[in-house]
């Protein structure tokens, strides 16, 4: 409400006029507060935001790792153990598969994480970036942060390290189901129109079709554009810098406002160029099932060569 039209306002109470312009006064303090409170926290964190905030309440960090010893041998203090095994399965014939959306609920819930806590992962890169997919996949969007550069990056810049276990109490979380993974039938359906831009994130020999590896056939899902994953990360496996992501996706045709989609072979490398994507601020779904679906589907063509 302007101040312009206030006085009708306090004519209309039984208030005194004092408290009354006071409060107008103070509300849009008020208002900034609360949206900052409700800001969508970035993608990507380094070391030096997440130390400022490692004994807030409101912020949990998650080690996600292969194998018990790797977390043992050194996190985050106050980080909690993530087994990759558990947002990892096989279904119908297909590997490394999301959970769905009950046991996503569940695993955040026994990692501690409740409502309202912002979830700040790191791992091994392609990990690390399947933890925050399946977080996404769960209604945690704007909510969820991935520590660039991981532990490797957190021990260089010579951050103190914890040995010791972590132990939680259950969380209250409320899983809600987001729009973030697609099947082939989404795919054959929704990318001939315009405002979407498919990316393969396998490299060279897989994408042009030299090389099946384990699917049914060689080749890549007609209209995919190459952005390898490999080209995404540097040094100590940190993303590479905003401006050479951008490039990377500029280079395939991603116009601003375009919803990214990825896949690879079985999901994983799609993870990491997803999770790139959403650090650039495009709205980003995942092909689960990737190339090693698609191509087990013999109605659904392949390309093959170099794109021009």
């Amino acid at each position: 409400m302007s101040i312009h039209n206030s006085q009708t306002m306090f004519e209309a109470t039984n208030l005194p006029v004092s408290i009354l312009m006071r409060t107008v006064v103070l509300l849009p303090v008020f208002l900034f507060a609360a949206s900052v409170a409700g800001a969508q926290q970035p993608v990507l964190v380094d070391g030096g935001w997440l130390e400022k905030r490692l004994q807030d309440p409101k912020v949990a960090v998650v080690h996600v790792a292969g194998s018990r010893p790797e977390y043992d041998a050194g996190h985050v203090p106050g980080a909690r153990y993530l087994p990759y095994s558990a947002i990892s399965q096989s279904s119908e014939g297909l590997n490394t598969q999301l959970p769905p959306l009950a046991g996503i609920d569940s695993i955040v819930e026994s990692l501690g994480i409740s409502d309202g806590q912002h979830v700040v992962l790191y791992g091994q890169p392609l990990q690390a970036a399947r933890a925050f997919v399946t977080m996404e996949r769960a209604g945690m969007a704007g909510s969820v942060s991935v520590l660039n550069g991981g532990i490797d990056q957190w021990r260089e810049a010579g951050r103190a390290i914890s040995r010791d276990p972590v132990t939680v109490a259950k969380g209250s979380f409320t899983a809600r189901q987001a729009d973030n993974v697609v099947d082939a039938s989404w795919i054959t359906q929704t990318l001939p129109k315009s405002g979407f831009a498919l990316l393969d994130a396998r490299v060279a020999e897989f994408y042009q079709g030299l090389n099946a590896g384990s699917t049914a056939r060689p080749g890549r899902i007609p209209g995919a554009r190459s952005v390898p994953f490999s080209s995404l990360t540097g040094e100590l496996t940190t993303m590479r810098e905003p401006g050479k992501i951008r490039r990377l996706f500029e280079q395939a045709g991603v116009a601003k406002g375009d919803t990214v989609v990825t896949y690879c072979h079985i999901g994983m490398q799609a993870s990491l160029l997803y999770l790139a994507a959403r650090s650039q601020g495009f709205p980003a779904r995942i092909y689960d099932g990737s190339f090693e679906d698609w191509a087990k589907r013999s109605e659904l063509p392949v390309e093959k060569g170099v794109k021009p």
